[in-house]
């Protein structure tokens, strides 16, 4: 039996070098057919995964860009809209101070009209009392002058123009 183990360990010449050229037969065939179509489809898949970040590098630039013009549109319109709010409360409050004087020079015309309505009504109230003071005094005279008062008389004639005036004011 040492023969049968010793042909298994041995090398012989003949078989080492067909084993060899069948070896690079295999790599030609292999590289023949198959490698330049599996390089290709690495090659093919390579681009693709090129392509694929590529894209997604100018969709993160373009999405910066318009996040970018976002803040900026978004910061103009908080101006304006701090515009809007300044220039509506400067609006309110000369309209305000409008109405304010307005008012006052309304309030003024009516006071200076009461004014002159309880000075006119004042006038009249005296010229009524002095006619109607006067009219009691032409009684009193005409009633002197047609007897002859004493002090009893006088008194009573004095009390009835004082009742008559407290009656008439």
């Amino acid at each position: 039996m040492p023969n049968i183990y010793q042909s298994l360990v041995a090398v012989e010449p003949f078989t080492l070098i067909a084993t060899i050229c069948n070896l690079f037969i295999q790599m030609l065939i292999v590289k023949h057919f198959f490698l330049d179509k599996v390089m290709g489809i690495l090659d093919a898949r390579r681009k693709a995964a090129d392509d694929e970040i590529a894209a997604a590098q100018a969709a993160r630039a373009e999405a910066d860009a318009i996040k970018s013009e976002y803040e900026q549109d978004m910061a103009k319109a908080k101006e304006q809209a701090n515009g809007i709010v300044a220039a509506a409360q400067k609006t309110a409050a000369a309209r305000s101070e409008e109405l304010i004087g307005e008012a006052r020079a309304q309030a003024a015309q009516i006071k200076q009209k009461a004014e002159a309505d309880i000075a006119q009504e004042r006038k009249k109230a005296v010229n009524d009392l002095k006619n109607e003071i006067g009219g009691m005094a032409m009684e009193i005279a005409g009633k002197v002058v047609e007897r002859e008062l004493d002090e009893k008389d006088h008194k009573a004639l004095i009390d009835d123009f004082i009742r008559n005036v407290g009656e008439s004011a």
